[in-house]
């Protein structure tokens, strides 16, 4: 159906938190108010995005359709998910229940498709697949999350810290960012060279939510400790 014979207006309202805005769509010819929430027009790929629909007037909501995407209705909301697609869009499309019987289109909303920021741990201000001095690894001790590309910072909250050998491997757990006292322990009798494995890092993001487990290793490297004065 052609959409000339609709004016969308759309009104965002001014709420402090930018998830709970909302944006209310007026269709030409129709008594009824389309409200939707969050207003914003992203969807992250790879994660559940919940979008919800109000309705203000005797209209009622036919169906509801997003091209480049999947949608699955939970009560009066919709859990949409995209797989693949970053730099491209998306359209959500809802369409009113008339009188007759029959389905018009109320409205169009264009979201884009992004990926979403990467989780990256640093094992003593050390990254990924890096080598690291004793001396610093025990003196810092402790393990630091952020999301690439962006200043947010994330809370390392759970660790465990893993080496060894191929018959034996010895496992120490952390409830917190910092290397327990067992941990120090166990790498001051290592030798250069040494894999360690931090696995099951848990990190909680700035509105609480849990990340998935992440897993970093790095080597053991002594060629500073001299400079510590040992």
């Amino acid at each position: 159906m052609r959409l000339s014979f609709l004016l969308l207006a759309i009104i965002f309202s001014g709420l402090v938190k930018a998830q709970d805005s909302i944006a209310v769509f007026k269709v030409v010819k129709s008594k009824t108010n389309f409200i939707i929430s969050p207003s914003n027009n992203v969807l992250w790929i790879g994660v559940d995005n919940k979008i919800c629909i109000k309705t203000e007037g005797p209209g009622k909501i036919a169906k509801v359709e997003i091209a480049g995407a999947t949608i699955v209705q939970k009560d009066s909301c919709y859990i949409i998910r995209a797989t693949s697609g970053s730099g491209h869009e998306a359209i959500f499309s809802v369409y009113e229940l008339l009188p007759n019987g029959k389905s018009q289109l109320a409205l169009n909303k264009k979201y884009n498709l992004v990926s979403l920021p990467v989780p990256e741990v640093l094992v003593c201000d050390v990254k990924n697949d890096s080598t690291i001095d004793k001396f610093s690894l025990m003196a810092i001790g402790k393990l630091t999350a952020k999301l690439k590309g962006t200043n947010e910072k994330l809370k390392v909250v759970a660790f465990e810290m893993q080496s060894g050998n191929q018959t034996t491997i010895d496992t120490l757990k952390a409830s917190n960012e910092k290397l327990t006292v067992e941990m120090k322990r166990l790498i001051d009798a290592m030798k250069p060279g040494s894999l360690i494995m931090f696995n099951n890092i848990i990190c909680r993001n700035a509105k609480g939510d849990l990340l998935p487990p992440m897993n970093v290793r790095i080597f053991l490297d002594e060629k500073k400790i001299y400079q510590y004065g040992f």
